[in-house]
């Protein structure tokens, strides 16, 4: 798995990971946000590594279904590009103000 690839697990994390188990989430996280091996997970959780791989590739599949499903990150990057796009064509500075206000709310 390429870094890109890691990224956008832990994105979707953060989007998705409420509709996962607790302990699927706080793996993910482990795994993709802090860096934390699969033994030292394991050791955390108190089971095999085995079992830890194994959830972290269920968790996998599910937030990447929920994207595919429900599309939260896709629509919130096309509203990005298209806020972008306004605000580079439009020379008003009240339209601006309104336009990064929009942004910064989506990058939250």
């Amino acid at each position: 798995m390429n870094l890109q690839d890691k990224i956008d697990i832990s994105i979707l994390n953060s989007v998705y990971g409420n509709l996962l188990t607790p302990h699927q989430k706080e793996m993910v996280r482990l795994y993709y946000d802090c860096d934390i091996s699969l033994f030292e997970i394991s050791e955390q959780f108190g089971i095999s590594r085995q079992a830890v791989r194994d959830s972290l590739v269920r968790a996998e599949k599910s937030l990447l279904n929920y994207e595919e499903k429900l599309g939260l990150i896709q629509k919130n990057n096309q509203l990005h590009d298209i806020l972008a796009e306004v605000d580079s064509l439009d020379d008003s500075t009240e339209i601006k103000i309104i336009v990064h206000k929009a942004i910064d709310k989506l990058e939250e």
